[in-house]
């Protein structure tokens, strides 16, 4: 396993910036944020997402996951024909510039159960979206990552198992937090239970006594397991830091992350 940085906490720098900057505080990979321009934009021409290849390659970092950060994303989820759409453009976009850029899964929220969005509906939505997605991921050999977030949605590890293997697709996964769980649940068991659907992982840490996000190994993480679990199931890909803060902040992060890697 490597270690990654995500640009989703480094919104305060431009794209070569972030590179440089995650580069110099010795992580190996880094987690890239498609915007609605830029150098990184949903619209990207074949010829700019060359140019940010190289840009990667001539910092020595390693694109290792895509996240979409555009204003209007839609929601896979949702009863309205219309974000539905939207968010299929979107994830579709994810893939292609995944693909080009040479990374293996994408990540996907999906969208989120809300007083609009009955939860029964949203599971057979999202089902029928993520069928529509697996023929495109398999062509290009990018998986659809979806990740456990506080999205009321696929809330315990057997129903988000059940979920994957309705769309049957071994281009559709799951995207593993491993704190977002933690105020209810324990990732060492996700782990376990979800296997080798596991696509990509995120490293951070949360303290359930005053549902506070910390430092990574100053919550209730219990690395030990979750690092046993990751090699139970086989994971061998790049584990992405979701910790933000200062230049020294990070610089530990990733000390911290080797650390855990050796568990």
């Amino acid at each position: 396993m490597k270690i990654a940085s995500s640009q989703l906490c480094l919104a305060d720098k431009g794209f070569k910036e972030s590179l440089e900057f995650s580069k110099a505080c010795g992580y190996e990979g880094i987690e890239l944020r498609i915007k609605d321009a830029g150098e990184l934009g949903i619209n990207a021409t074949p010829a700019e997402l060359r140019e940010v290849a190289a840009m990667c390659k001539g910092v020595g970092i390693t694109p290792c996951s895509l996240v979409a950060g555009v204003s209007q994303r839609g929601s896979l989820l949702s009863p309205v024909k219309e974000e539905r759409e939207l968010a299929l453009h979107v994830t579709q976009r994810e893939l292609e510039i995944g693909a080009a850029l040479s990374i293996n899964a994408v990540l996907v929220v999906p969208g989120a159960v809300t007083d609009k969005v009955p939860y029964d509906e949203a599971y057979c939505w999202g089902i029928d979206s993520c069928k529509k997605l697996a023929p495109i991921a398999e062509k290009l050999k990018v998986a659809v990552a979806v990740e456990n977030v506080w999205n009321k949605f696929l809330l315990s590890p057997l129903e988000f198992r059940s979920f994957l293997d309705a769309v049957s697709s071994p281009y559709v996964g799951m995207f593993l937090d491993v704190a977002n769980m933690v105020i209810n649940g324990f990732p060492e068991q996700w782990l376990r239970i979800m296997g080798k659907r596991v696509k990509k992982v995120h490293f951070k840490d949360f303290r359930r006594k005053d549902s506070k996000w910390t430092p990574l190994r100053e919550g209730d993480v219990n690395w030990p397991a979750v690092m046993k679990e990751l090699r139970a199931i086989g994971y061998d890909d790049f584990v992405i830091s979701e910790v933000g803060g200062s230049l020294a902040d990070h610089k530990k992060t990733a000390e911290v992350m080797l650390e855990i890697l050796k568990l």
